[in-house]
């Protein structure tokens, strides 16, 4: 398993068990998979792990965030995820 698997794995952990979040596998053989945040039917959030960096992309204003760590992850999220569930 690669260290961005592992990492991948873990980042999982994490979302698992936030209401919203699932594991979407890659539609294109060998790339990556990602977890996606549907509160409303359409992705608002996903996040990827590629090179050891933990990235949430926010697709309706196509910015990329790099987080540093789990722990920062789920910090981002805590402060952030709330705005992306209101209609």
């Amino acid at each position: 398993m690669s260290p961005d698997d592992e990492l991948f794995g873990q980042v999982g952990d994490v979302l698992a068990s936030r209401p919203g979040w699932s594991f979407e596998p890659s539609p294109t053989p060998g790339g990556p998979s990602t977890w996606c945040f549907y509160p409303h039917g359409e992705i608002a959030l996903s996040v990827n792990v590629d090179h050891g960096a933990i990235s949430i992309y926010l697709p309706i204003q196509d910015q990329e965030i790099v987080v540093d760590g789990l722990v920062a992850l789920a910090a981002w999220l805590d402060g952030n995820e709330a705005q992306f569930t209101r209609p």
